[in-house]
């Protein structure tokens, strides 16, 4: 076999056996013929053949031997310019442990660098694994790192130990890079066993990376350590959910847990219903978080309820959830289905007091929930109730932004001359809001977006239990979470998830119980059903005791309710709405059956009057119903448009001019990052974000004196 000659190499030529084989020779030779001059010619020839085999047997070792040699004095070659020596020296590196062929590879590697060189530690490990890997034909794993010596040994001969080992260096390395080389780091794996094609095929799964680093004051900012999650999480497979014990300088990130896309809703309605008894412990659930815990309100505690998400993302099947958990429980329910047809199936549900669908009857609702919390009130100041007698409320609103599109509209129709521009009702809405809870009188407010009315001032202190469902923006996550990214990376496929705090008041991913609708849950029609269970899951929510009876508004017989002095008709205003009656609706099957069949009815003129007057209040909402925006509009809500600045713009003293900002990271493909944290130095400078679209982790790096595409989130009102 040709020999490598690595030119101008500067290691000592190593000793030849020469003098060894003339030393067997010349011994075996006069051993030999001593025993020949005794008459031993037998031991002298076995001497004589021991003797060859003694010196064949040097020659094939030397022979093996200088083969291993020359590959470590090759590798010794390749890794020395990065060990920091001033020469190579075969102690640099040292291989034993072989094992393989005649010749074999070595299984440890013993490397020692310049104490001088520690500054690139990391890249230099593995620089020093990937030549290992390419003069020795395996991977190597590192097993003991003492002051300047590394210890290696070749990784395990299966394909599931070569991929566990090849993920754990990796990791480290990723932690070497970003959190320097005196960090300490353990990884956790395990093994995960799927079938492929009716094949077994095992891999290996990082299950958790342990971090203890050097006390660092800058990890304090919160920036900082988005940006330090980006860069880790950015290079791991999957998603990575980050925890911080900054007291004790330890980080460790784990692979997000899988939430299921489905969770039936486990609701069983109790036999028993007191709401006086269990008002105060009463915890709603509404969902599951990561680790498995329920999320729940706590109306004691959190006085009102604020759900957002656009059409399909879970908000609608959010409401249905929490009204049959509180109807069971014999809390009154009152509501307005803003799109008039969300909760047709809990319109006769027990203890239901009204839903209503037109928006005339939609402010009549609200303006009674007022009007009995006034009652409550004045009871309560009078003595003849204490605060503990009354029974709890919810009052629904869904969609509120349909519903007060609709009612400001409609109130141009019937206001009186001289009143305020403003519905009353909506003041008292607020009221209710800030009021309320004392009165055990709560909200469960549904909107498509966040909105400032609720979400600034005084309002914000009343809608302190929330949820967002679906993906939202950058602004959208600004106002419900104080955040610029929570929510923001929600799967876009996943329906029932979203984002609510926790019992630590940390905002968590969750996945909502799944409540079908009543309405579409008819036993006879099966097929109409969105999974198999759901009857069942309806069966077990429906209310096993009736508290409170179904009401109805007894509208008013005509438009003009009478005639002046002058003889003119008097048109009947808002506060004649205000004031129609509310009486029991009777048997909640009659009332279903009317419901279905009004629009069949024909006959007298009174009628068709009122078909026209409906048809009318209809359309209001039709026209005024809150238009879905799509994502690439809803992108950019909340910011400036485009402009042109240079990097350096966006800092001051080093740290972003503010939360949010915007730069356009590719040009060509219309990419957006949302920036997290920045980075300067002399000639530039590198801004750490996510997709704007995806969520996904990045870093981009802009010269000095460069420009770029920014936007600004725009200052709202606080």
């Amino acid at each position: 076999m040709s020999r490598v000659v690595i030119p101008g190499s500067t290691l000592p030529p190593r000793s030849k056996p020469t003098v060894a084989i003339a030393i067997v020779f010349f011994s075996t030779v006069a051993i030999s013929m001593l025993n020949y001059v005794t008459s031993n010619i037998v031991g002298a020839v076995l001497i004589g053949i021991l003797g060859a085999l003694v010196i064949v047997g040097t020659i094939v070792l030397y022979l093996r031997n200088r083969e291993r040699h020359d590959d470590a004095d090759l590798f010794l070659h390749r890794v020395h310019g990065i060990l920091g020596w001033p020469d190579p020296h075969r102690g640099q590196v040292v291989p034993s442990k072989y094992r393989g062929s005649w010749v074999g590879k070595p299984t440890q590697l013993k490397v020692v660098y310049n104490p001088l060189a520690d500054e690139e530690v990391p890249e230099m490990l593995a620089e020093i694994r990937r030549l290992a890997k390419r003069q020795f034909g395996t991977t190597f794993k590192i097993v003991k790192h003492k002051k300047s010596t590394v210890i290696m040994v070749a990784s395990g001969t299966s394909a599931v130990e070569r991929d566990r080992d090849e993920k754990i260096e990796r990791s480290k390395l990723i932690v070497s890079k970003t959190f320097g080389s005196s960090a300490k780091t353990t990884v956790d794996t395990e093994a995960v066993t799927r079938q492929v094609d009716g094949k077994t095929i095992t891999s290996t799964k990082v299950t958790r990376i342990s971090v203890k680093y050097e006390v660092a004051p800058k990890l304090s900012r919160s920036g900082v350590r988005a940006s330090v999650e980006s860069q880790i999480s950015g290079v791991l497979e999957g998603r990575w959910r980050a925890f911080w014990d900054l007291p004790n300088d330890t980080f460790w990130m784990e692979p997000r847990p899988e939430l299921p896309n489905v969770i039936p809703n486990p609701f069983v309605a109790p036999e028993i219903v007191d709401p006086l008894a269990t008002y105060d412990d009463l915890a709603v659930p509404v969902g599951m978080d990561e680790d498995g815990n329920t999320i729940s309100w706590r109306p004691k505690q959190d006085p009102h309820f604020l759900t957002t998400g656009k059409t399909g993302k879970g908000k609608t099947v959010c409401e249905l959830g929490v009204i049959g958990f509180l109807a069971g429980h014999g809390w009154e329910i009152w509501g307005i289905d803003g799109k008039r047809f969300e909760m047709l199936g809990l319109r006769t549900w027990p203890n239901v007091k009204l839903i209503a669908g037109r928006i005339d009857h939609q402010a009549r609702v609200a303006h009674e929930v007022y009007e009995e919390m006034q009652r409550r009130m004045a009871a309560y100041e009078a003595g003849s109730i204490r605060l503990e007698e009354f029974v709890p409320i919810l009052f629904v609103i869904d969609e509120f932004k349909t519903f007060r599109n609709a009612l400001l509209r409609w109130y141009r129709m019937v206001k009186p001359k001289g009143a305020s521009t403003q519905p009353p009702v909506l003041d008292e809405i607020s009221d209710i809001a800030s009021l309320g809870r004392k009165m055990r009188i709560h909200i469960m407010n549904g909107l498509q977006r966040p909105d400032a009315d609720f979400l600034t001032g005084d309002q914000r202190d009343n809608y302190t239990f929330r949820v967002s469902w679906g993906r939202i923006s950058a602004d959208a996550a600004k106002m419900m979470w104080n955040s610029y990214t929570t929510g923001t990376t929600i799967p876009t496929t996943a329906k029932g998830r979203g984002i609510a705090y926790n019992k630590q008041g940390q905002a968590v991913e969750v996945q909502g119980f799944w409540t079908p609708d009543p309405y579409q849950t008819d036993a006879e029609h099966p097929e109409r059903w969105v999974f198999p269970g759901d009857l069942t899951i309806v069966e077990n929510m429906r209310p096993k005791k009736r508290i409170h009876d179904l009401v109805k508004i007894v509208d008013l017989e005509d438009d003009i309710i009478g005639v002046d002095e002058k003889g003119k008709p008097i048109y009947a205003d808002y506060g004649h709405h205000m004031d129609t009656a509310l009486i029991n609706a009777g048997d909640p099957e009659l009332i279903e059956r009317e419901r279905k069949i009004l629009g069949d009815a024909e006959g007298d003129a009174r009628r068709e009057k009122l078909a026209a007057k409906v048809a009318l209040l209809e359309r209001i909402q039709i026209e005024e119903e809150e238009q879905e925006i799509s994502d690439e509009t809803e992108m950019f809500s909340g910011y400036s448009p485009a402009i042109d600045q240079f990097p350096e713009e966006l800092l001051i003293d080093g740290d972003l001019r503010a939360e949010g900002i915007l730069i356009l990271v590719d040009e060509d493909s219309d990419t957006w990052g949302l920036v997290e944290f920045a980075e300067e130095d002399e000639e530039d400078i590198t801004f750490s974000y996510r997709d704007f679209a995806t969520g996904d982790p990045g870093s981009k790096t802009i010269p000095t004196g460069n420009t770029l595409i920014t936007r600004s989130p725009v200052a709202g009102e606080d």
